[in-house]
Order: structure tokens, then C-alpha cells, then sequence
């Protein structure tokens, strides 16, 4: 009987079951029928050899997460994201530069040096 259990077959939310037709039916929308061929196998494979309902969740939701990020890199929002960031990294580089400049402006520099001989010492 154990082995029966063994081979049954898992089962996932019906959250996350939608979320993986959506996910398949938009990859072949972007026509990367590969992509949405691999999530199906994926999804299939970890609900036939999961050892719980909960690891078939765990297993599906990684293989979501990928595919997303292929989906994201078609449909041009994965570089949207990246060029947000890097904006935002920019920016907060020059906000940096410009706070040290306005420091280095306004401070005195042998207060620092004190303390660090102080340290030192």
C-alpha cells in the first residue's frame, strides 16, 4: 500500500494552477512554444516524483519563477526593470557625490584627523 501513496500523483493550488496555464499560454502568445513545452514538463515532472503536495508547490513555484524571467525577457519588461535600476543606481551615486562634496565644503578636515590619531594612539 505504501507504494501505492509513493506513486500517486501531487497536486498544486488552483492559484498556482492558473497561474501556470496563463504563464504557458502567454510564453506561446510571445511564440516561445520551447519555453512554454519546458514549463509544462517541468510542472508535470515535479507533480509525478514530489514526495508531498507541499514539495510539488515548492517545485512548481521555481519553475514559474524561471519561466517568468523568459517571459519577462520577450515581452521587454526584464530590460525596463534593469534599466530602472540602473538608473536608480545613478542616481543615488550622484546624491552620494553631491553630499560628500557639500561635507567636504562646510567640514573641517583636522577635526577627523584628531580623532583618528586619537584612535591610533
Amino acid at each position: 500500500m505504501t507504494s501505492m501513496s509513493n506513486d500517486a500523483v501531487r497536486t498544486i493550488t488552483p492559484d498556482q494552477e492558473l497561474c501556470v496555464l496563463k504563464l504557458i499560454l502567454s510564453l506561446r502568445n510571445l511564440c516561445d512554444i520551447e519555453a512554454s513545452e519546458k514549463l509544462r514538463t517541468s510542472v508535470r515532472k515535479a507533480l509525478l516524483r514530489s514526495e508531498s503536495d507541499h514539495d510539488a508547490s515548492i517545485e512548481v513555484e521555481g519553475a514559474v519563477r524561471r519561466a517568468r524571467k523568459v517571459e519577462s525577457k520577450l515581452d521587454g519588461s526584464y530590460d525596463r526593470a534593469r534599466e530602472r535600476k540602473r538608473l536608480k543606481r545613478e542616481e543615488e551615486r550622484a546624491r552620494a557625490y553631491r553630499y560628500v562634496d557639500a561635507e567636504a565644503e562646510s567640514g573641517d578636515d583636522s577635526e577627523g584627523t584628531d580623532e583618528e590619531q586619537e584612535v591610533v594612539s
